[in-house]
């Protein structure tokens, strides 16, 4: 899963020849809009973080009161205490939420921790089920839902029924955050017929989201250049990442009308596949110093990439016979890890890729033009997708 920074007002996020975003011009005007543009972005941004920073009281709240009613059973308590301990990430969605929220002209506080709350456990049920099916048990550099579980279940029993035992209780705890994101969303402090259209619209995602996720596995079993890595990401990770804590954000307030979220939509679907390819990027070329993240797996797993695919179509038939032999292989070594990006390199395959990136950018960009979005909404997430293409980590 994809994650998003907070907006940095930097002359890399917010100058007017950012990389995304082309001239002053394109980025939203003359060099004293853009001043203005900026002071726009500070307050929002400032508002933001505040309620970014009572993220974590409202989505521990909402464990209180799955753990009140469960006074009597133990096993549900002891899941909730597991799943309230998987903390980490940068609150991405709830950061995105409380930005279309605020920048909307929304003013209750408790409706907006609602909203923050309610995306950021939608998104550790998801990262609880991510990391069953790609068989992971750590995240964030410390161990997950899966791996505590099942250390905890080691002394009982063969190994065999540790890993079964834990699965099943990771894949359970999935689905209670999940509910629990529903909950916060039928609680909020909003009128009735807006609480039913937040429900829908997490329900909307969820399809999207296991759309994406079917065929990200099922592309394990493709070849590269037949794999679909655009439209895996937008579905798997723009969709509830990026394009549902706008939406929710912007429907809170009773005052986004149709022009306004389907600008919203298409921003976000822009945003979230540029933010997946520049992950998928740094996952072979970042620094793990900074990331956090191993620089081989995904060459040793064969992720099905856009990256990768553009290596394919780049490649002679030599070095496409090399990607065959090492991409997948999980004993490659260093040395082969170090073939398979010099090819991607040598072959275009890493420049078109950062095109590509650039390109999504300023579409998303693009996608605000003429949608009438508030004046510091509109600047605030301009910057944010400017930033895009220059970051490393």
């Amino acid at each position: 899963m994809t994650s998003i920074g907070s907006v940095r007002l930097d002359e890399r996020a917010g100058g007017s020849a950012g990389p995304a975003g082309g001239s002053a011009e394109r980025a939203g005007g003359s060099a004293g809009a853009a001043d203005d543009g900026h002071a726009a972005v500070a307050g929002l941004a400032a508002r933001v973080e505040a309620a970014v920073a009572r993220t974590p009281g409202a989505v521990a709240a909402e464990w209180a009161v799955i753990a009140a009613a469960s006074d009597d059973e133990p096993e549900l308590r002891e899941v909730v205490e597991r799943l309230a301990a998987q903390r980490g990430g940068k609150y991405l969605r709830s950061r995105l939420a409380a930005a279309a929220y605020l920048g909307m002209g929304g003013a209750d506080a408790r409706a907006c921790d609602a909203l923050a709350a309610a995306v950021q456990l939608l998104h550790l049920g998801l990262c609880v089920h991510d990391d069953l099916i790609d068989g992971d048990d750590r995240r964030h550099g410390r161990r997950n839902l899966f791996g505590v579980t099942r250390d905890a279940l080691r002394s009982i029993g063969t190994v065999a029924t540790a890993e079964h035992r834990a699965a099943s209780g990771a894949l359970l705890a999935g689905d209670l955050a999940i509910g629990a994101c529903v909950g916060a969303l039928a609680r909020a402090p909003v009128p009735d017929g807006i609480r039913v259209e937040l429900v829908l619209e997490v329900v909307a995602a969820l399809e999207r989201a296991i759309s994406g996720e079917l065929m990200d596995v099922r592309g394990e079993q493709l070849s590269p250049e037949a794999a679909r890595p655009a439209r895996t990401a937008e579905l798997k990770t723009s969709g509830y990442s990026v394009v549902l804590p706008l939406r929710l954000g912007a429907i809170a307030t009773g005052r986004a009308d149709a022009a306004a979220l389907d600008a919203l939509g298409e921003f976000g679907r822009h945003l979230g596949v540029a933010y997946q390819f520049m992950d998928d990027e740094l996952a072979v070329f970042g620094d793990p110093e900074r990331t956090g993240k191993s620089t081989s797996s995904d060459i040793r797993s064969g992720k099905r990439t856009f990256l990768l695919q553009l290596a394919y179509a780049g490649s002679s038939e030599a070095q496409r016979a090399s990607l065959d032999r090492d991409v997948g292989r999980a004993d490659l070594s260093e040395a082969g890890v170090e073939r398979v990006r010099a090819i991607m390199r040598d072959s275009g395959a890493l420049e078109r890729h950062r095109a590509c990136i650039v390109r999504r950018a300023a579409d998303a960009v693009s996608a605000l033009d003429g949608a009438g979005l508030p004046a510091e909404l509109d600047a605030y997430l301009r910057v944010l997708a400017r930033s895009v293409p220059g970051r490393a980590a």
